[in-house]
């Protein structure tokens, strides 16, 4: 059986585009870049959440620690929505401009 042609794409070409997109997003997105502030923010200021993710060590937090993490997490996750819709868009960009390569579709 023949091979799909997603799988004759190499994965960096696909990480390139997708840290491409995470660029635009940034210079193009005010609130994406403004979670993106926040979260970094928060890492800077609280050096023990920042362990967390780099060490994956395991640590005594105080409230505010646990509070400023919860916000992380949400942040995190608004962050990776507007991420993966941005993803699913260009994957879609990508079909379609593949597709109009094999005289599939016409514009």
């Amino acid at each position: 059986m023949k091979d799909s042609w997603i799988n004759n794409i190499e994965l960096d070409e696909i990480y390139n585009l997708i840290e491409d997109m995470k660029q635009e997003l940034k210079n193009k997105n005010f609130k994406y870049k403004k979670l993106k502030e926040e979260f970094f923010e928060i890492l800077d200021k609280f050096s023990n959440l920042q362990l967390i993710f780099e060490e994956q060590m395991e640590l005594n937090l105080t409230k505010t620690e646990c509070k400023m993490l919860q916000k992380l997490i949400s942040i995190y996750m608004q962050i990776s929505n507007i991420e993966e819709k941005e993803i699913f868009t260009l994957g879609g960009k990508e079909t379609h401009n593949y597709l109009k390569e094999l005289n599939l579709i016409k514009s």
